[in-house]
């Protein structure tokens, strides 16, 4: 048994929700409508740019790779909708519960005002540490890691040795699927997180692969990866992928010392009971 050989994972296009959630962040809540806020997260379909942007990486796919293995999508309308938009050849897509979007909960699809007013105490924690926040009744990025995204490599790995599998998903599954594959501490984890280069953007996809870029060489593990995002041009108008230099990473391995740098890098919240 062994993992794939290349895995593609790719977020949604644009969706509804995304556009009432970005008005939102904007200081619009003119979306946040009875009829809006009652709608299942399931149930969001794409925008007219969420299918232009499939249509845009779906056809850098093929580029890449006529066909695939194995074709997984997450249930919710939107990641169907994209899966299809995309055009795959031949693709014979199966529907699997564990690429879902993460659960948010009692404060899916409501205003910022609205979240801060009722969970004041749990609005804070998700400023102050994203890895491990869980909103009421939902999901933490390390539940999401430590539960589905472990549930998905396990299969993979019993089901996909040296196959080459793409799977349409959701922003934070990725997030947590980039935790768990690359072995990546909370402090990068919370660095990745805070900054516009690992922004994860509608469509985005990410490609996992056991083959070293350079050589073509198998190893073992997932070693490498390389993001491809679909990018408006404002000159042309037209939808094109901007593809990123391959990187390489590796399980970290921490000494003693290595364990002492991280703690000391921490200053004490208790200070005089520090010595």
């Amino acid at each position: 048994m062994g993992m794939p050989l290349d895995l593609y994972v790719i977020r949604h296009g644009e969706s509804e929700a995304n556009v009432i959630v970005e008005a939102g962040q904007q200081g619009d809540d003119s979306l946040y409508t009875q009829d809006n806020v009652t709608v299942p997260d399931r149930s969001w379909r794409l925008t007219a740019t969420g299918r232009k942007q499939a249509d845009c990486i779906g056809r850098w796919l093929v580029s890449q790779q006529q066909l695939f293995d194995r074709y997984l999508v997450s249930p919710y309308v939107r990641t169907r909708e994209t899966a299809a938009t995309m055009a795959l050849p031949k693709a014979k897509w199966e529907e699997t519960r564990v690429l879902r979007e993460r659960s948010w909960g009692e404060i899916s699809t409501v205003t910022q005002q609205v979240f801060r007013d009722n969970y004041p105490r749990n609005w804070m924690f998700k400023r102050t540490d994203p890895l491990y926040w869980r909103p009421p009744a939902g999901e933490s990025i390390a539940d999401v890691a430590e539960d589905r995204v472990h549930n998905l490599l396990t299969s993979l790995n019993r089901r996909a040795e040296a196959e080459s599998v793409v799977a349409v998903s959701h922003g934070d599954f990725m997030l947590a699927l980039m935790l768990t594959l690359e072995d990546i501490s909370d402090e990068e984890f919370l660095r990745r997180s805070d900054s516009d280069e690992w922004k994860i953007t509608n469509c985005t996809c990410f490609h996992y692969s056991r083959r070293d870029p350079n050589t073509g060489r198998t190893s073992q593990r997932v070693r490498w990866e390389q993001t491809a995002r679909p990018v408006l041009n404002a000159q042309t108008g037209r939808w094109e992928v901007k593809v990123d230099e391959w990187r390489e990473f590796q399980r970290p391995m921490l000494s003693n010392g290595d364990l002492v740098d991280v703690v000391h890098s921490v200053d004490p919240h208790l200070t005089q009971f520090a010595r």
